[in-house]
């Protein structure tokens, strides 16, 4: 059961809630707090993300994760270009570039994971050719209103 007051799971036998010490109420039928539906900008996804790139837990939102998708494919993109037009060592703009972004990307891949429900682990999924196509589906859903197993609902 959710507590009413800061939506933490609890279990149901719980008269308190064992984060916030809020009475319980026996079925209240409370999920967790709703998402409020205000979408992130690139901004902040961009310096959220890497504020959480080492923090595994949690969710995402899709603004989140597509605005932090497209930054790495624009800064990607950028290094590509200045690896191509120097006389220096190849590729290691892009490298470097690569290395930068590896732990934020996959911080917010587990934590967009975690909004649609599913267990991060889920992420090796990508390495099989036909598990592109599931992956990319649970990337673009809608992740849960109500806090799942993961936490609340990102805001």
């Amino acid at each position: 059961m959710y507590c009413p007051n800061c939506g933490k799971q609890n279990p149901d036998n719980a008269n308190f809630c064992l984060e916030c010490g809020a009475a319980m109420q026996v079925n209240n039928g409370y999920r967790g707090p709703v998402a409020n539906g205000r979408n992130m900008t690139f901004t902040e996804s961009v310096s959220g993300c890497f504020a959480k790139a080492f923090v595994f837990t949690g969710r995402a939102s899709r603004a989140e994760y597509w605005w932090f998708a497209l930054f790495t494919l624009l800064v990607s993109m950028m290094a590509g270009v200045i690896d191509q037009s120097s006389y220096g060592e190849p590729a290691t703009v892009t490298a470097i570039t690569n290395l930068v972004i590896l732990f934020p990307s996959l911080a917010v891949n587990i934590r967009r994971l975690h909004d649609t429900g599913h267990s991060g682990w889920w992420y090796l999924i990508i390495l099989t050719i036909i598990g592109i196509i599931p992956y990319f589906i649970w990337m673009v859903s809608k992740g849960d209103d109500r806090a799942n197993e993961y936490g609340a609902p990102p805001v």
